[in-house]
């Protein structure tokens, strides 16, 4: 859930949605008290939708664990370390100041979105009287801290000693990793040029948001300047993650999740399921089956995702927008993880991050791009279909999916926003950018 504060979402709407929360998780718990675990982002207008989102709760007669200022991902944690029912985390992740919103979950931090309850909850909180009622018994509110416990769980999952004292820039981007980076840099044998760590979700020096190239530019600049290794890049609520090379080159995310398949996971579990989105190379693929493992193709989105690593049981699973998944982390994704996994991968085969780019970089694509249209609706995407109706491929998992032998694209409504996006990878830059203008033409 995620609005424009106070025009699209207030204080009276976050009420709603706890009272309207709380009802749908104990239908879904089977408990008349489950327990929930609230945090929170830092952006000006988290404590004040916090608070009336508690206030909701408590109406309810939920139970409350208050854990404070977090990332997503240590919210993640904190569901499953506290054994809770459900979880909401207060945030509107790289999206600019005047946003927030809500990330809502059940046990084990499975996501609730669209299909999966989100539904139910709008539905119940719209029939909600937004004028807190008076609460008549209070269950008690728990503070509880997580962050030591988070980093203690992270760390075991690989070996600290065997990590080489790499040089690396951090750009935390004013977001929420500037919570914790400063302690986990602590337990690591690396040496690290930080840049924007303090957290001010005004986002004053450029939009935490990796995806975005622009947003790289300091980093890949401090690289270059310092000679570091490599550079990584976090975005707002620390759940996705950016890298960048040794020449300050943009390391993309599909083929750093192709690096860790290759190099991390396989090696340590042959034959392992591993989940790729969509939008990812055809080089994954190649690289997960090459390196004897299953590769799974996924829909874009954290919800599709983390369901399908659940059903298939994968270990891993990589998405084009920075977002990484582990079996071994509640099927969720944690940024901080992966940058250990990539620190200790690294480390393992001597390599340079560049080597991604080298070994994986066979096609050519287009990035993710954007195109605002009135008509978003699946029959817009059968009349463009038939355009292409000797391909040798056409799919309909997430939007329309075309290939022919020489190329290919996806093209889907977003999830999250009034937009289609368009993704074109070829085998020569040439028919990228021929295919680029007819689709163009098309939408």
């Amino acid at each position: 859930i995620r609005g424009i504060v106070p025009d699209e979402l207030d204080e009276k709407g976050a009420y709603s949605i706890g009272r309207a929360y709380a009802q749908f998780l104990k239908k879904k718990s089977g408990s008349e008290n489950p327990i929930v675990v609230i945090q929170a982002d830092a952006r000006h207008s988290s404590p004040a939708l916090k608070e009336k989102l508690v206030k909701g709760l408590l109406t309810e007669e939920i139970q409350i664990i208050d854990g404070g200022l977090a990332t997503s991902p240590l919210h993640h944690f904190a569901i499953n370390n506290s054994k809770a029912d459900g979880g909401i985390m207060v945030t509107a992740s790289h999206l600019p100041p005047p946003y927030n919103g809500f990330k809502l979950f059940t046990k084990g931090a499975v996501n609730i979105g669209a299909g999966v309850g989100m539904e139910e909850i709008r539905d119940l909180a719209l029939a909600i009287n937004p004028n807190p009622t008076p609460i008549s018994s209070r269950p008690g509110i728990e503070k509880r801290n997580f962050e030591d416990d988070y980093l203690k769980f992270i760390l075991d999952k690989i070996d600290v000693s065997r990590t080489k004292p790499f040089r690396i820039v951090i750009d935390a981007g004013n977001g929420m990793a500037g919570l914790l980076l400063p302690k986990l840099i602590e337990k690591l044998p690396i040496e690290v040029t930080p840049l924007f760590f303090e957290v001010d979700m005004t986002f004053p020096n450029h939009e935490a948001n990796p995806l975005i190239e622009e947003t790289l530019k300091e980093l890949q600049d401090k690289v270059k300047e310092v000679g570091a290794d490599f550079g990584v890049a976090f975005d707002g609520d620390a759940d996705r993650i950016g890298f960048v090379g040794e020449q300050g080159q943009i390391v993309r995310s599909d083929f750093a999740g192709a690096y860790l398949a290759e190099e991390w996971f396989l090696e340590k579990e042959p034959g392992a399921k591993i989940i790729y989105d969509i939008r990812s190379s055809l080089i994954v693929p190649e690289i997960i089956e090459k390196a004897g493992g299953k590769a799974i193709q996924s829909r874009a989105g954290h919800t599709f995702i983390k369901q399908l690593m659940r059903k298939e049981e994968a270990v891993f699973a990589e998405e084009r927008s920075g977002h990484f998944y582990f079996r071994d982390f509640f099927y969720s994704e944690s940024a901080l993880l992966t940058f250990l996994y990539l620190l200790a991968a690294l480390s393992e085969t001597g390599e340079k991050m560049s080597v991604m780019i080298d070994r994986y970089g066979k096609y050519f694509s287009t990035p993710e791009l954007n195109f605002t249209v009135e008509d978003r609706s699946p029959e817009r995407l059968k009349e463009i279909a038939e355009h292409f109706a000797d391909a040798k491929e056409i799919k309909w998992l997430d939007g329309l999916s075309i290939a022919y032998d020489d190329w290919w694209f996806n093209l889907r409504s977003s999830n999250t926003e009034p937009l289609i996006r368009l993704m074109i990878e070829g085998k020569n830059q040439e028919i990228v950018n021929e295919k680029l203008e007819l689709l163009k033409k098309l939408i």
